[in-house]
C-alpha cells in the first residue's frame, strides 16, 4: 500500500490520450495551466502544440517540443478553450490554426531542475509540476497499484513529459511520486502512477512550473 500525502487529482479534469502523436509535453503544460488558471473546461492541446513546434528546431512534429518552446508558446500565444480547436488523436494535414474567436489564456511557465525534494514542496502549496523524463521499459508496465518499477539496468526508451500531481510513501519506506500520464485511463491507475525518489533521481532531466 502507498501513504497519501499530496494528491492533486480530484482538481484536474479527467485523463486524456495523446493517441500516435508526440504531444505529451503540450497536455502536461495544458493540464497545469488548466489547474493554475481555474480553468473549467479543457484548454486548446493541439494550438498550445503546434505553437511550440512553432518554436523548435526543425519545427517537426513528430519530434516533438521542448519546455522552452512550451513555455515560449504560452506566454506569447496562450491557450484557447478546447472546443476552438479540438485535439486530434493522429496527425493534422495541413496544420493550420483556425480562427480563434474565445480568449487566449496566457500564463508564464519556469523551466528549471527540481529534484524529488523540491517537487513535492510545489505539490504541497497546491500546484503540478511538468516533468521531462527519459522512460524505461518498466514505464511501460506499472502494476496493479500503479508503481513503476526501479530497474537499473533498464532499457531507456525516449523522452517523455508528465505531470507530478502528488506523492506518498509505500509500505516499505520508499518515497513515491504520483504522476499523471497522457495514455489514456487504461495506463497506470485511471492513467495515474507511481515513481520511486531513485527512478525519479536517475531518469529527470527537467521540471516546470507554472506562475
Amino acid at each position: 500500500m502507498i501513504a497519501i500525502h499530496a494528491d492533486l487529482r480530484p482538481g484536474l479534469h479527467p485523463v486524456r490520450h495523446q493517441g500516435r502523436r508526440s504531444s505529451c509535453l503540450a497536455f502536461a503544460s495544458s493540464t497545469a495551466h488548466e489547474h493554475r488558471a481555474g480553468a473549467s473546461e479543457h484548454l486548446c492541446v493541439e494550438y498550445l502544440f503546434f505553437h511550440s513546434v512553432e518554436r523548435t528546431p526543425g519545427k517537426n512534429p513528430s519530434v516533438g517540443t521542448t519546455m522552452d518552446a512550451a513555455a515560449s508558446a504560452l506566454a506569447d500565444e496562450g491557450q484557447p478553450v478546447e472546443t476552438a480547436w479540438p485535439y486530434s488523436p493522429v496527425p493534422v494535414t495541413p496544420w493550420t490554426p483556425p480562427a480563434i474567436a474565445t480568449p487566449l489564456h496566457k500564463r508564464r511557465m519556469l523551466v528549471n531542475v527540481l529534484d524529488f525534494d523540491g517537487i513535492t514542496k510545489v505539490l504541497d502549496g497546491g500546484h503540478p509540476v511538468v516533468l521531462g523524463v527519459i522512460i524505461t521499459d518498466a514505464f511501460y508496465r506499472p502494476d496493479v497499484l500503479g508503481r513503476i518499477a526501479d530497474v537499473s539496468p533498464d532499457i531507456e526508451r525516449g523522452g517523455h513529459a508528465i505531470l507530478g500531481v502528488g506523492y506518498g510513501s509505500h509500505a516499505d519506506g520508499t518515497a513515491m511520486l504520483l504522476i499523471r500520464n497522457s495514455w489514456g485511463t487504461s495506463w497506470g491507475v485511471g492513467g495515474c502512477g507511481w515513481l520511486s525518489r531513485a527512478y525519479l533521481a536517475r531518469q529527470l532531466r527537467q521540471t516546470a512550473t507554472l506562475a
